[in-house]
C-alpha cells in the first residue's frame, strides 16, 4: 500500500476510535467495510493489530483496550488535553476524514487559508529534529533590503493565519519571533545547536496574548468590559486562556486577564471599537485612551481637510456658474 493510502487509512482509524469514545472490534470492522479504502475486505485481529501498532510508533497515539463491556478500543481523551499538539492533529485528522467522506460537498464546505510560509516548515522541522542551525535571510515590513543571520529553531506556533518561528539568533543572542511569510531564503548549515533543556515554549508565550512578547512590561491583571454583544462573542471564544469572568449585567461583561499588555493585544482591543472599554489598571486605560485620542484626532485632521476641499470646490463651481451667466447676458446684449 502505498504512503497516501496508508496515511488515509491511520486517518480513518485514528477518527473513528476516538470520535466513538469506546468501539469493538466487531463494530469497527462493520464500519470499515463500508469505506472505499477496504475494498469491501473485512480485517482481521492480526491485521487490526499491525495498524495499531503502526499508528502509536508514526503518531504517538496509543489506542487502548477495555475489558469491560466486551474489548472495547478507544483513545484515551483525558491523556490528551495537555498535549495540544496532538489535539491539533486529532482534530485535523477528523476533519480530513469528514471531508474526504464528503466530496460531493467540496464547493460548500469552506476553510481558511494561511497564505505564506508553508514551503519553509519541512526545513525548520527537519532542523529542530536534528538540532542544527539554519541560515536565514529576512526582511521586516517597512525595510527596503533584509538580513542573514544564523538561527536555532526551538519551536513554530501558528497565529491569526500566520506561520511564527521562534529561534535563537547569531544577532539577538535570545529567543525571538520571526514570521515565516517575511522569510526570504531559507538554508541548511552543518552547525550544530544544543536545545536548553529547561526551556519551553509554550511558557515563553504563556503571558502574550499572541506572538509579540515584549518583556520591557511585566504580566499584569488587566480588567476589560465588553458590552453586548461582544461579551457573547469573547465567552464562547476567549482571547486568552487566562480570561475569566469577574462580573456581569444584561449590558455587560467585565473580562480579567494576566498577561502583557502587548501591541497586538492593544490591537485586538482596539479592533472592538466602542464595544469594549479597558477598567483596570489605570495606566494601561490611559494608554487605550491616548491611542484612541489620536487615532481620532488623524480623522478630525482628514475631514477638515475634506472640508476645506468641499468649500474651495463650492466656491469654484459658483465661480463657474456665474462667469456661464455673464457669458449669456454679454450674448444677448451685443445681439
Amino acid at each position: 500500500m502505498k504512503a497516501p493510502e496508508l496515511f488515509q487509512l491511520y486517518n480513518w482509524f485514528i477518527d473513528t476510535i476516538y470520535r466513538s469514545g469506546g468501539i469493538s472490534l466487531k463494530e469497527l470492522n462493520q464500519r470499515w467495510i463500508k469505506t472505499e479504502i477496504s475494498n469491501g475486505i473485512p480485517m482481521s485481529r492480526t491485521t487490526f493489530n499491525r495498524y495499531k501498532d503502526s499508528i502509536e510508533e508514526m503518531f504517538g497515539i496509543n489506542i487502548e483496550c477495555r475489558l469491560k463491556g466486551g474489548y472495547q478500543y478507544y483513545i484515551e481523551k483525558d491523556a490528551l488535553k495537555s498535549n495540544n499538539l496532538q489535539n491539533w492533529m486529532l482534530d485535523t485528522l477528523s476533519i480530513s476524514n469528514m471531508l474526504r467522506e464528503s466530496t460531493s460537498l467540496q464547493n460548500r464546505i469552506m476553510l481558511e487559508h494561511i497564505p505564506a510560509g508553508k514551503q519553509y516548515l519541512h526545513p525548520i522541522i527537519d532542523a529542530m529534529k536534528q538540532s542544527y542551525k539554519l541560515k536565514m535571510t529576512y526582511r521586516k515590513f517597512g525595510q527596503a533590503a533584509g538580513y542573514t543571520i544564523h538561527i536555532a529553531p526551538y519551536a513554530i506556533k501558528v497565529f491569526k493565519q500566520r506561520w511564527y518561528l521562534l529561534a535563537n539568533d547569531d544577532r539577538h543572542h535570545r529567543p525571538t519571533v520571526y514570521a515565516l511569510d517575511r522569510i526570504e531564503r531559507l538554508e541548511e548549515t552543518e552547525e550544530p545547536f544544543i536545545y536548553p533543556s529547561d526551556f519551553e515554549p509554550e511558557k515563553f508565550f504563556k503571558d502574550c496574548y499572541g506572538v509579540i512578547c515584549g518583556t520591557e512590561k511585566e504580566p499584569q491583571h488587566i480588567v476589560v468590559r465588553a458590552y453586548q454583544p461582544c461579551a457573547n462573542y469573547m465567552r464562547t471564544l476567549p482571547l486568552h486562556h487566562s480570561q475569566k469572568i469577574v462580573g456581569s449585567t444584561a449590558d455587560y461583561t467585565d473580562f480579567q486577564f494576566y498577561l502583557r499588555p502587548t501591541f497586538d493585544f492593544r490591537q485586538e482591543l482596539l479592533s472592538q471599537g466602542h464595544e469594549v472599554e479597558v477598567l483596570e489598571p489605570a495606566e494601561f486605560r490611559e494608554e487605550m485612551k491616548e491611542m484612541i485620542l489620536k487615532a481620532l484626532s488623524t480623522e478630525w485632521k482628514m475631514w477638515a481637510h475634506i472640508k476645506v476641499l468641499h468649500s474651495i470646490m463650492t466656491v469654484l463651481l459658483q465661480s463657474h456658474m456665474l462667469l456661464c451667466v455673464l457669458l449669456m447676458q454679454s450674448r444677448q446684449i451685443h445681439l
